[in-house]
């Protein structure tokens, strides 16, 4: 294979932008929501083997070059035609370690737990057609308190009732009606919109390296690496049976994307697994769209 002059400028330009874009739009987009700006669109396509036949290069592409593509490939068809999955993200960036966990299906039923900091950790449960679901952590709901305790008494006599209000409860978020208060990652669970942003294969000239079978997460895995400059994606890819994406890490000298991130390991798990997403009991919920629009913070829960 070719590895200098033109051949590598063209790989050292697009190497490593599918499996990593598609990696960080997940990760973004389960913590928070993928940018349009970034985020690769979908193209359609198919699973094509790669054959040597296929190089465009005298010499032919390296047998672990072959079946890391392979692998890659068929990895993220499996992922964008599940029908259910879980992605479990965690991702340190500029403002701290941030941790989500999402099982969701094609329906927009899901659940999951969220961490993006003292304020924002917690659970949900999302039912399509309903209502999501969103419960915070004590931890959370204290810290929530003590931030309304620094705007003032007004704002600390309301956030302090509000917080008491929510202790141990889920506040029950109508479909469409938005999400008052502090952040919590209630639109996050559409996994059409998720696999639907995922380009359908690389693009020429990307290389992905097959390294030997290993163990990780409790699993064979194959590791396929990507390699860029000061970025190193890696795939862990299932060595039994259906060969599923079991896990996703990027690292990067320097930080990844806008949210800074300087590394993050992706999860997946119960592919095609029903999401047992069901409503808690009325006694244990609170509906925010009844919450009083007066007065200061209007009809936001937690605003401070």
């Amino acid at each position: 294979m070719d590895r200098s002059g033109a051949g590598a400028g063209a790989r050292a330009r697009v190497n490593g932008r599918w499996v990593r874009a598609a990696a960080l739009c997940l990760a973004v987009g389960a913590l928070a929501s993928c940018g349009t700006d970034r985020a690769p669109a979908y193209s359609g396509g198919r699973f094509e083997e790669v054959t040597h036949q296929g190089a465009t290069h005298e010499e032919s592409v390296p047998e672990d070059e072959v079946r890391g593509r392979q692998l890659a490939v068929e990895g993220m068809r499996l992922l964008k035609d599940a029908d259910s999955v879980r992605i479990g993200v965690d991702m340190a960036t500029a403002r701290g370690r941030q941790k989500v966990s999402l099982h969701m299906d094609r329906h927009s039923n899901c659940t999951g737990t969220f961490d993006a900091g003292p304020t924002q950790r917690g659970d949900l449960i999302m039912i399509a057609g309903d209502a999501t679901y969103v419960r915070f952590t004590d931890a959370s709901l204290d810290a929530i308190r003590d931030s309304g305790a620094l705007k003032g008494p007004e704002t600390a006599a309301r956030v302090r009732e509000r917080t008491d209000m929510a202790r141990g409860k889920y506040l029950k978020i109508p479909t469409g009606s938005g999400a008052p208060g502090a952040s919590m990652p209630v639109n996050n669970c559409d996994l059409d919109r998720f696999t639907g942003q995922l380009q359908a294969e690389p693009e020429d000239g990307e290389s992905f390296k097959a390294l030997p079978e290993t163990r990780r997460y409790g699993k064979r895995v194959i590791p396929v690496v990507e390699s860029e400059d000061r970025q190193e994606t890696t795939l862990y890819v299932a060595a039994e049976g259906t060969p599923y994406v079991l896990a996703v890490r990027v690292e990067e000298d320097g930080g990844l994307g806008r949210d800074g991130a300087r590394t993050m390991t992706m999860r997946m798990s119960a592919f095609d697994e029903p999401v047992d997403a069901v409503a808690p009991v009325a006694s244990r919920t609170i509906d925010i769209s009844r919450i009083s629009p007066d007065g200061p913070g209007g009809g936001s829960l937690f605003e401070v």
